[in-house]
């Protein structure tokens, strides 16, 4: 097999990893043919979720990751809604994340968990503060019983529609971000996956997400969209500033995994084009001192 994607060109790069919505053994396949360090189990898709997971393919896969050394990571599924403003289906969807702990913690993963959604509130103000508490009230539940299993939570930031969607996504912005984090500084193993895709949604602005918490990111996704939709489209095919995202990791000293969900780039070219704009920014940097 050739050399790993990982090379001098991406050094704020520890991993690679392309997300390409297949079931957890095409994908470990895939990433080995792709030579990326780590891949996708997605535990949205059909064959993915918590009851496909039988103790022989667990063992199995746990046999394929040590022969291989390609690591996972267990993207849950995003549709639980850890968020709900109504609590019995918060605390349901609770209970479905700790399996998905479960299956993570056997395969040596961390587990990326999302906020979820409300669906048409009536109350919309009211309906979104319930939302974030209890999502913050989820989090904190499920970082306990992961601690126990010593698996990492990622929470990952969903997309901020604000104009045309019937439903509101939770954890989706900076005041989202900081009512959160601030609560959640006694988790040792909580950490920030930012989806830069995401968050450039609605006139985001992912390069100042990484400023602020850029000590509490383990990993950023790259994909770019025309800021209305989550399109999932090459670095440079879209209005995301990346060339700024670029120059916030040269400035913080961002180090970690980078992963891909470029539905018409492969990681190798889209890691290329984010080391361009690293040598570039580098000489910013250089030109401003």
């Amino acid at each position: 097999m050739e050399s790993k994607l990982i090379n001098a060109t991406v050094p704020f790069c520890t991993g690679v990893a392309h997300q390409k919505y297949l079931g957890a053994e095409k994908g470990l396949e895939t990433a080995i043919e792709g030579n990326c360090t780590h891949w996708y189990i997605d535990g949205s898709l059909f064959g993915e979720m918590v009851d496909d997971w039988t103790e022989a393919r667990i063992q199995s896969l746990q046999a394929q990751i040590a022969a291989t050394g390609i690591k996972p990571i267990f993207h849950g599924n995003f549709k639980a809604p850890l968020g709900s403003d109504v609590e019995a289906f918060r605390a349901a969807a609770v209970e479905y994340v700790k399996k998905e702990i479960d299956i993570a913690s056997r395969l040596g993963a961390p587990l990326i968990i999302h906020g979820g959604c409300i669906v048409e509130p009536k109350m919309v103000l009211m309906a979104k503060k319930v939302a974030l508490e209890h999502y913050l009230k989820s989090v904190q539940e499920l970082a306990i019983y992961a601690e126990a299993k010593g698996t990492d939570i990622y929470l990952e930031n969903l997309s901020n529609y604000v104009n045309y969607r019937p439903f509101h996504y939770i954890f989706t912005h900076e005041a989202e971000y900081a009512f959160v984090f601030e609560r959640l500084q006694a988790h040792s193993n909580l950490y920030f996956f930012l989806d830069a895709g995401h968050a450039n949604i609605e006139n985001g602005l992912p390069a100042e997400v990484v400023r602020k918490y850029h000590h509490l990111i383990k990993g950023i996704s790259f994909s770019n969209n025309n800021g209305v939709q989550d399109q999932h489209f090459g670095i440079h095919d879209g209005n995301c500033d990346y060339a700024d995202v670029m120059q916030a990791i040269v400035e913080t000293n961002w180090k970690g995994l980078v992963a891909f969900e470029t539905r018409n780039q492969t990681a190798k070219a889209a890691l290329a084009d984010l080391a361009v704009m690293y040598r570039e920014s580098l000489t910013t940097e250089i030109a401003v001192a």
